[in-house]
């Protein structure tokens, strides 16, 4: 995956959470209006999403990061034994 999926997932986990938190803020009476920056509920709504987001794309980036790192592997130890894959 590349970066713009990173990002794309990380702009939809924020959202959710947004969406998710705000909603239960509002129900609870916590907050009146919309999730902004104005409000202690507002930021600390916003923190936990822009947490979240950065999990989820940090997550993402290092699988990402992983797995090119076994295709090196792999590409290397093809060069090095080429016979190996053939007889099996």
């Amino acid at each position: 995956m590349g970066w713009i999926t990173r990002r794309i997932a990380g702009s939809i986990t924020f959202t959710i959470v947004t969406v998710l938190l705000g909603s239960y803020a509002a129900l609870r009476g916590w907050l009146v209006g919309g999730v902004s920056l104005a409000t202690t509920t507002g930021i600390v709504i916003l923190g936990i999403a822009a947490l979240c987001s950065l999990g989820v794309t940090s997550r993402m980036k290092r699988e990402d990061k992983g797995r090119e790192a076994w295709q090196a592997w792999q590409d290397y130890y093809t060069r090095m034994y080429p016979g190996y894959y053939r007889g099996r």
